[in-house]
């Protein structure tokens, strides 16, 4: 019984690292698309993923790079958050209340950490480009 205890706090936080690791690449790949824009004038690979970026967010159908980009970014904290913190439902002197207890795992952290850096640096430069354009 012990042996299927640990194998699963090992492969739940293992599973979602990864996760998160494959959910940072559209992102990832953005940018360095962008830094050999800036550093090395390539072009083509950097204008087939940005227009993405300046087209109108207010279609609800409308499915752009960009959308997926933020999305997997969004999802890849979300998955490791949730592996890093656990919420329990208590009862409380005045009802039901939320424990919240967190784990050490270094994997996790750093994608989270990762991915919130990765989704700032994604929005400053939308930020920039709208203000540009």
């Amino acid at each position: 019984m012990t042996s299927s205890i640990s194998r699963t706090t090992f492969v739940r936080p293992l599973a979602s690292g990864l996760l998160g690791l494959t959910l940072m690449l559209p992102a990832s790949f953005f940018l360095l698309t962008l830094l050999a824009r800036i550093i090395f004038g390539a072009k083509a690979m950097y204008y087939y993923i940005a227009p993405s970026f300046l087209q109108s967010p207010m279609n609800l159908f409308s499915f752009h790079k960009a959308q997926m980009i933020i999305i997997s970014l969004v999802l890849a904290i979300l998955f490791n958050a949730l592996t890093i913190f656990r919420f329990d439902l208590e009862r409380g002197k005045r009802g039901l209340e939320v424990a919240v207890t967190y784990r050490r795992y270094w994997l996790n952290t750093a994608i989270a950490l990762q991915a919130v850096l990765l989704l700032l640096v994604l929005v400053a430069y939308t930020f920039i480009q709208h203000i540009r354009y």
